[in-house]
């Protein structure tokens, strides 16, 4: 007797195990489509322009292809290069694109034309942003489109620093950045949107210019005014362009508040856009800092951003434990992101700067083509809940193309059970499901079928899975 009672005690412990194993594992997701946040503009990167080697890859059609066909970008930011002009004219309505000049040491610029033409041609949609890091020397005060060192002023003290714009070429600055628009315009490759600068409160010895947050104000202000009466209403403004986490008095934080708080300048503006870094150069990657810009901004009716940014490590599991995966996630949703560009789409070698070794692909650049494949420019994030946890979740619904698109990223080195439900979306039958992990590649493993609206899947230790299905009525 007393050995069958051991027994059954012992079967009743192993049960109990079990099921509290299971309850451990298995992840309950509720997708709404009733619950809507942010429209997804796009997702791009900038390019590495620096030498032959790169702007001769990027005029190859394969290349080409990879970007906007492979990869799935559909945004290009480029660069508003200040040598392109460098006569002074002292009256700035005489500026004229027609006196800009692309050749010699200029001509690394005309990529960004060929490029843009080129990718124009395969996905008319892709947007074109532009970025200035210096206007022409002639308009600073320190007549150089450099600095001898790299440091930071506060949002309202230039302290000594001359890496910066003359006040009395304020609208000369402007009139060049219009009569750049009109350029591209003219080459087809007409610029979606512009910034006036690059990482505003850094001085660098490369290519930059500071602004205080009271000029930068008024430079979008002048900006707007000059874009419009030139018939380029359409073309939006971001800014400021500084680091997410920089929320300390006189950084990022302090440019968003004299921005918000100057009538003017706020309707002038309509991007607030941030850079992905936590110095500079290391990736940020903290949801944190995404949330807690959203939170100082959304109260405008402004989108944000990410429009530079490092991307970490390309060896797996590195992308989704504390790389490219996790800026993602952390962005899109923490911070109700609406346009995500790293800074660089390649380098000879891997490394922070950019998700792609030349022509080929890493682990880190099939993280980034879960949701540049899959997260078209129209979706809208809808709520999946929990979207922090043991798997991270997102949710975008296509009303336009009639598609949802989930992502999740499973960091953990267990497997967890993933059961969705989904209310408010419409008919869906079945989703499409794609894994990057140790040993796949965005791969394409199996079709889910969904049934009264739920389905279920095991996530494998170490991966992030795309699920992608069509909405027959909603």
């Amino acid at each position: 007797m007393r050995t069958g009672l051991m027994k059954l005690f012992k079967l009743a412990f192993v049960t109990f195990i079990l099921s509290f194993t299971f309850s451990v594992s298995a992840v309950e997701i509720v997708v709404d489509g009733a619950k809507r946040f942010q429209t997804i503009e796009g997702f791009g990167t900038c390019l590495n322009a620096w030498t032959r080697r790169f702007t001769e890859l990027y005029r190859t059609k394969e290349f080409q292809e990879i970007y906007v066909q492979q990869v799935g970008c559909t945004m290009l930011r480029v660069n508003m290069w200040g040598p392109v002009f460098e006569k002074p004219i002292e009256d700035w309505t005489k500026i004229s694109y027609e006196d800009f000049d692309f050749t010699g040491r200029n001509d690394r610029t005309q990529i960004f034309i060929d490029f843009g033409q080129a990718i124009l041609k395969l996905n008319p949609e892709v947007k074109i942003i532009g970025t200035v890091w210096s206007p022409p020397a002639w308009m600073k005060m320190n007549k150089s489109i450099t600095d001898k060192e790299s440091n930071a002023i506060r949002a309202n003290d230039y302290k000594d620093f001359t890496n910066r714009v003359d006040p009395k070429y304020f609208q000369h600055f402007c009139k060049w950045m219009v009569e750049y628009v009109k350029y591209h315009d003219k080459h087809g490759v007409p610029f979606y949107a512009v910034s006036p600068g690059n990482e505003v409160q850094f001085t660098q010895s490369f290519e930059s210019c500071v602004w205080s947050g009271q000029d930068f104000a008024k430079i979008v202000t002048m900006l707007r005014d000059m874009l419009d009466s030139e018939g380029y209403e359409n073309v939006k403004i971001f800014g400021p362009e500084t680091m997410t986490s920089h929320m300390y008095e006189g950084g990022t934080g302090t440019y968003v508040e004299i921005i918000k708080n100057n009538p003017e300048a706020l309707a002038a503006i309509d991007v607030f856009a941030t850079h992905g870094y936590e110095d500079g150069v290391k990736g940020e990657m903290e949801a944190n800092s995404s949330r807690t810009f959203w939170n100082l901004i959304k109260d405008t009716n402004k989108s944000f951003w990410i429009t530079e940014g490092g991307t970490g490590e390309h060896e797996w599991p590195a992308p989704i434990t504390k790389g490219i995966g996790n800026a993602l996630h952390n962005a899109l949703v923490a911070g109700n992101c609406s346009a995500f560009l790293p800074w660089q789409v390649t380098e000879p070698s891997e490394n922070e700067h950019a998700f792609m070794v030349m022509d080929k692909f890493t682990p880190k650049s099939y993280t980034f083509m879960h949701y540049s494949k899959f997260v078209k420019p129209g979706s809208q994030r809808i709520e999946a809940t929990p979207a922090f946890g043991e798997v991270q979740v997102g949710a975008f619904l296509n009303e336009h193309e009639k598609t949802l698109t989930i992502v999740a990223i499973n960091s953990n080195e267990q497997e967890h059970e993933l059961n969705m439900t989904f209310e408010n979306i419409g008919d869906i039958s079945s989703l499409k499901v794609f894994r990057t992990s140790s040993t796949e590649s965005l791969k394409e493993i199996v079709e889910l079928k969904v049934v009264n609206n739920r389905t279920a899947f095991v996530m494998s230790p170490q991966s992030i899975v795309t699920f992608y299905g069509v909405i027959t009525n909603n």
